[in-house]
């Protein structure tokens, strides 16, 4: 099992550095994902320098919030898809994943709008989302997405505690904060019953990032031990 372990976002109180290359020589991670592409396009001179400086991190890109919060994945939204993808070129070798955070509002009534909208883009292996809607964490919806070719991503929050699946022999996991949204330091026995999930689903990789802010550092180093010493 490939194991793949980072944070959301490295600019954080923890980053001593204040930048990029603290989380690359610093973390002891070997993973990132990339947050602030959600809310503006980088700059290209910004991807070509993370392309350059990122080691051995490998990245999930957080896709712009006009293709998942505006346009909701609309057929306009393959357009922007498109711009977005390209604009990220100098650094898609190092890119495992591009992740679809879907808003609250967006049901399973958009299943059929989820088919087609990744039916019609390129790099859909690459593809994973994020539901917030409750009514898509069951078995149906899960298979339903990794018929489409899409990785479910797995969450563990407040909303729905732990829900962990395996689509394409792939785990990807995100977590938000057991307890409260992104202010919560996860134990070690919430942390080790996770990995005993994870193991049990026997997938080919696994992708955990740990979006809890201030202790997100500490819980995602000590995760990745869990897993890569079990």
């Amino acid at each position: 099992m490939k194991v793949y372990i980072g944070t959301s976002g490295w600019l954080y109180d923890w980053n001593e550095g204040g930048n990029f290359e603290w989380f690359v020589k610093n973390s002891e991670l070997n993973s990132v994902e990339l947050n602030a592409s959600f809310y503006r396009f980088p700059f290209p001179n910004q991807i070509k320098s993370w392309a350059e400086k990122s080691g051995n991190i490998r990245f999930s890109v957080k896709v712009h919030r006009k293709i998942t919060h505006i346009l909701k994945l609309n057929t306009s939204a393959i357009t922007v898809w498109n711009d977005f993808q390209t604009l990220f070129a100098p650094l898609e070798d190092k890119i495992d994943f591009y992740l679809f955070q879907m808003p609250p509002s967006f049901s399973p009534d958009y299943l059929d709008r989820v088919k087609k909208f990744f039916s019609n883009i390129n790099n859909r292996k690459k593809a994973a989302i994020e539901f917030r809607h409750s009514d898509w964490f069951n078995e149906e919806m899960v298979r339903e997405i990794e018929k489409a070719g899409i990785v479910f991503v797995s969450i563990d929050s407040p909303q729905i505690q732990s829900f962990i699946v395996k689509t394409n022999n792939i785990i990807y996991l995100r977590f938000h904060g057991r307890e409260v949204w992104y202010n919560y330091d996860y134990s070690k026995k919430e942390m080790k019953d996770t990995c005993e999930k994870i193991y049990c689903l026997k997938p080919d990789s696994i992708y955990a990032y740990f979006n809890n802010d201030h202790d997100m550092l500490f819980n995602a180093r000590e995760f990745y031990n869990m897993l890569k010493y079990k």
